[in-house]
Parts: C-alpha cells; structure tokens; sequence
C-alpha cells in the first residue's frame, strides 16, 4: 500500500509540475457499500436494507497532452462517501427497528488516462484516497425491551445514548482505514467557451480496500471476510478548465 500511495503521489505532482492545463470541478455523489454475499445475506436475516447517501465531490484538476487524443489527469479532491441502512423490527433482530449511517471525508488524488473522441471523452486509473474525518449516525427503538427494562437500560443493550433521539458522534478513526486505494471510471463531454473549457461528466468509484479494520461481526460465532466494507461511489460533476498560461 505504501508504494501505491507513493507512486500515485510521484504521479500526481508530476502530471501538476508539467500541466498545460488546470481547472476546477463540482460533483455531487450518491456512495455505499458494496459488500460480499456471506454479508449480504447476514444483513437480510436482521433486516437490514442498504440505502445510498449524499455527498460532495470538489477539486483541483490538472491536464497534460501525451498523444494527440490521449491525456494524463490528474485531481486533488475533496471527497464525502459513505452508507446508510433502515433496520426492519424482525424475530433475528429481537423486535429491534432503527436506522444508521456513516459519513467519511477523504482527501483523494485520482490519477487518469484521458482518452478523447471528438468532444466526448472517457478517463480510467486508480485512485489514493486518505480518510480525514468520520461520523456515526445510530438510532435503535424496542418497545419490548423498553416495557421490560426501561429506556435507559433498552437504549445501553442496543448500543446507542438515546431511544428518543439521533445520536451522533465523531469517531476517533481507530476502527478505520486511513487509506482508501481503487480504481475510478468517467464518461464526460468538454466544449470550449471563449478562452476555457468547460465539461461536464459521470464518475463511478470502487474501492478495493475496506474502510473498517476488523473483520467480525456478531456475537454468534460467525466470521466474515474483509470483503464486506468497500466503497463505492456515483459522482456527476461540472467543471472548468484554463491553459496554463505559456512563459
């Protein structure tokens, strides 16, 4: 992993140094998880449904011309992903229903090959993301338990400080990764107005690395594999690019 974060650095300060173009870009994106099928069907017995969660995708851009139709690019962004999932009162989960998510904010460099058809073009490469803040959200509610042993007690068994509000919280990141390494996909259109360059474009991000560090889940003896926290991520974004201008 280091080497990857090394040479995606090299990369990104080069295609910078030598960039005969640079701009800036907007997104908005849809991200959660995808996960393994031992996962999947863990989460269905309990009543878990994955929900997709909103998020922004702003950056620096940076261009270079290698052959007539084929450009190095690369980005600094600052990107939110992350998950949700409604929580559906079932005899698995003991009557519990509830809802959850969590946000994570990176500061990612993805380094592409432009390749470009007339106005439309499409981008591959990977990308190093590094995980600069985390937040929980937790909500859980049990009627049965609450009748049985008060709120208090309910709220303290389910894991969360409140039955009657949302909790949030900051995590301190221990429990996750601070790398995210993947690969990211754009299809896009670019027309010159006047002097710039403006584009529009789709992104699909998949993470190959989990952004949690443990790989248990459950009180019931089963484990599962770190296949099943991953991101991925939908981002449609504007931008702008400027020539650098010539000395």
């Amino acid at each position: 992993m280091k080497k990857l974060v090394l040479i995606t650095i090299v990369l990104f300060l080069g295609i910078g140094a030598n960039a005969q173009s640079f701009g800036l870009r907007f997104g908005y994106t849809m991200s959660g998880l995808r996960i393994d099928d031992n996962f999947a069907d863990y989460l269905d017995v309990r009543g878990v449904e994955g929900k997709l969660t909103d998020g922004v995708n702003i950056g620096l851009v940076f261009e270079k011309a290698i052959k007539p139709r084929i450009d190095l690019h690369a980005e600094l962004n600052f990107a939110q992903k992350g998950s949700a999932y409604d929580m559906y009162a079932n005899e698995a989960n003991h009557g519990t229903s509830g809802y959850g998510q969590t946000n994570l904010n990176y500061f990612e460099l993805p380094v592409m090959a432009k390749f470009k058809f007339g106005p439309a073009y499409f981008a591959i490469g990977p990308h190093i993301g590094y995980l600069i803040g985390a937040q929980e959200i937790k909500y859980r509610e049990n009627d049965l338990l609450v009748a049985a042993y008060g709120e208090t007690a309910a709220a303290a068994a389910l894991g969360v400080s409140s039955l009657q509000d949302t909790e949030f919280f900051d995590s301190d990141l221990e429990n996750f990764n601070r790398f995210d390494f993947g690969g990211q996909f754009t299809l896009g259109a670019q027309a010159p107005i006047g002097k710039v360059k403006l584009f529009a474009e789709a992104r699909a991000t998949v993470a190959l690395t989990n952004w949690e560090t443990w790989n248990t889940y459950g009180t019931d003896q089963e484990t599962y594999n770190l296949d099943y926290k991953k991101n991925m991520a939908f981002t449609f974004s504007v931008g702008v690019l400027f020539n650098k201008p010539q000395k």
